[in-house]
């Protein structure tokens, strides 16, 4: 099942080819077909805050139900899952009539549910109208209209924000790293690096595989506060659990061995942390009882790590706070690209081809409407700023950590 993004002059036209696209797909199938997507009508319904919630709620339909298949498009409407189901429709529009209506992330999301072609609505089970919770207007006309006030996404993104911040001990570790690594890899332009509308350079990645490995990645981040991280051996065993359940979950040998070490040594540093500016000083100190697993590696792979020789100073110093004055993903990531020597990308390919991305990145950052030209020339010359992306994704872990600290550590102690 594959649907092609879409595109068309108005957001209530493209909604429209949607509906006959999709009713199409579903007159010619016998399973209940389930469109899940935001309840967003801002202005950037690609915003990391709608994915987030749209996915998590996947992720828990993933673990309800036998997904027989699963497809989904990221365009102008934001980041929608159309799922297969050998389930009876009415029975799948009451279960998440009940997610909308009552679920902490219901008011994020948005469902349609299709049998043999025809829609599956509330009112045919004797439902009220879904009511935007925010402008407290009926949502069908929210989402076919653009709302442009900044007061709109603030509220959306707080409340986003605020459903990851009440989860419970076991849990708040991994909803923040699925916040950070859903807004590195879902976004329009990758720069090289997958995304949801283009593959990796070396095609080895794609979106679909990344649902799967964020999936194994933050169930097993769970488990972090059950392991003793006073003993390296107790960390070790915890990053390569993680590293062996993802590659079972991707059917691959390749390691993932990077962004676990990088991303679990930022929440570990959090967790071993007495305040926000600790968490630098945390991560140095982990890192230096662990480098030495790291010796297989050779030069190159280990330059990979050195920031964390300084407790990632480059992060807290510069790329969060450039993110906090900007509020905008790709220009992080571009501003990343353009100040650090990201190793992946020398080591896939060359240090002029190095030179040569951080130099268009300088030039592009604030220049949204040229980002399409970063984005293909790294494409076309096989530059892959992978590392850079994981700074990214833990740059957001970061902030979100930096303007909840307090919160997050009564969580964690409680």
């Amino acid at each position: 099942m594959h649907i092609v993004p879409l595109s068309s002059d108005s957001i209530d036209k493209l909604r429209e080819k949607r509906s006959e696209i999709i009713r199409s797909m579903a007159q010619n199938q016998s399973e209940t077909l389930l469109v899940l997507g935001g309840a967003f009508g801002g202005v950037n319904r690609q915003h990391h805050a709608v994915s987030y919630a749209v996915i998590s709620v996947f992720f828990e339909l993933w673990d309800r139900y036998i997904l027989d298949s699963w497809s989904y498009t990221f365009d102008a409407d934001g980041l929608i899952f159309y799922i297969n189901l050998d389930q009876d429709a009415k029975a799948i529009k009451n279960t998440m009539i009940h997610y909308e209506d009552y679920h902490p992330l219901g008011f994020a999301i948005q469902t349609e549910v299709y049998s043999k072609g025809e829609a599956v609505t509330r009112s045919n089970l004797n439902g009220k109208e879904r009511m935007d919770s925010f402008l407290n207007k009926p949502l069908v006309d929210v989402l076919n209209t653009i709302n442009d006030d900044p007061m709109y996404l603030e509220q959306f993104v707080g409340s986003v924000e605020k459903y990851i911040l009440n989860s419970d001990k076991n849990l708040i570790l991994s909803s923040i790293l699925s916040y950070g690594y859903v807004a590195a890899f879902t976004k329009d332009f990758g720069m090289g690096v997958y995304g949801p509308n283009h593959s990796d350079v070396n095609f080895q990645m794609n979106y679909e595989r990344f649902i799967y490995l964020l999936r194994a990645f933050q169930k097993n981040v769970s488990k972090i506060l059950s392991f003793n991280l006073n003993s390296d051996k107790n960390i070790l065993d915890l990053q390569n659990k993680i590293d062996s359940e993802i590659q079972h979950t991707l059917l691959t040998q390749s390691s993932f061995q990077y962004p676990i070490f990088m991303s679990t040594l930022v929440l570990i540093g959090l967790v071993k942390s007495s305040g926000y500016r600790d968490i630098t000083h945390q991560i140095k100190r982990v890192y230096e009882s662990l480098k030495g697993s790291l010796g297989k590696l050779n030069t190159l792979e280990l330059k990979r790590y050195a920031i964390c020789e300084s407790g990632m100073r480059p992060l807290f110093h510069n790329f969060i706070p450039f993110y906090q004055k900007n509020h905008s993903v790709e220009a992080t990531l571009l501003y990343i690209i353009s100040r650090y020597d990201d190793y992946s990308i020398i080591i896939k390919s060359e240090k002029t081809n190095l030179l040569k991305a951080q130099f268009l990145a300088k030039n592009l950052v604030h220049k949204e409407e040229k980002w399409i030209e970063m984005h293909q020339f790294n494409i076309q010359n096989g530059i892959t700023p992978y590392d850079s992306t994981i700074h990214l994704a833990n740059t957001i872990i970061l902030d979100l950590i930096q303007r909840n600290y307090l919160k997050i550590k009564m969580a964690l102690e409680n």
